[in-house]
């Protein structure tokens, strides 16, 4: 069997993930929180009650439900402070991991429940498009799963992965569910906005850096 059919396809998540953006997430949730007339909160915060939606983060964070109103009104503070700036870059080494992994038979493709527009161009300003073999984004209103946007995903990528294996890197709760939901290997990385503590109660190894992420995908991979 040729070496490259046992490489997995990569599906990555972008916030938190592969873009360097811990911090300026932190901030928009913050922005979303003054919309709501709340006071700010710091990262740890945020990874202990980290939610798929800025909505239903802010809600974890206040200890209550939000009205339609008010999940409208954080969506658009958050929304707004990141159409405001440049695009987050790639963290540090991410884009020579990519190349290697690439290079050794693996594909990539990046999954995400941010808007679709804004996170399309992101990735084609920082010029890594090419790295993967599919983007895609939200294009409805604020998801609170990943489940069935996953489901899309996979479908929409099967005719060109094959029978290699799909493996999803994300850092959020949801990224594990979504993933086991559709029979896909999860890896948590607990770079991102997840409590690393919270994200081992899965019983599912986790990573504190991609490199070890990829690690952990390849070795799944040629367990399957």
């Amino acid at each position: 069997m040729p070496h490259h059919l046992n490489r997995p396809h990569l599906v990555w998540g972008w916030s938190g993930t592969l873009a360097d953006d811990v911090q300026r997430q932190v901030a928009a949730v913050n922005a979303a929180l003054a919309a709501l007339g709340a006071p700010p909160v710091d990262l740890d915060t945020i990874r202990h009650h980290f939610a798929p939606s800025p909505p239903a983060l802010c809600a974890a964070i206040l200890g209550r439900p939000l009205t339609d109103r008010a999940r409208t009104r954080a969506s658009v503070a958050f929304e707004t402070y990141h159409s405001r700036r440049p695009p987050p870059d790639l963290l540090p080494g991410a884009e020579g991991l990519l190349t290697r992994l690439l290079r050794s038979g693996c594909s990539h493709s990046v999954l995400s429940l941010g808007a679709h527009n804004r996170l399309t161009q992101h990735i084609s300003e920082l010029g890594v498009d090419s790295f993967f073999l599919r983007i895609d984004g939200r294009t409805g209103p604020s998801a609170r799963s990943k489940t069935q946007p996953l489901a899309e995903h996979l479908s929409a990528l099967r005719p060109a992965v094959g029978d290699r294996p799909f493996i999803l890197i994300g850092d959020a709760v949801d990224d594990i569910r979504a993933a086991v939901a559709n029979q896909v290997q999860p890896v948590p990385y607990t770079g991102g906005l997840t409590h690393r503590d919270i994200l081992r109660r899965s019983g599912v190894p986790v990573a504190d850096n991609l490199a070890e992420a990829a690690a952990l995908a390849v070795e799944y991979a040629h367990m399957t």
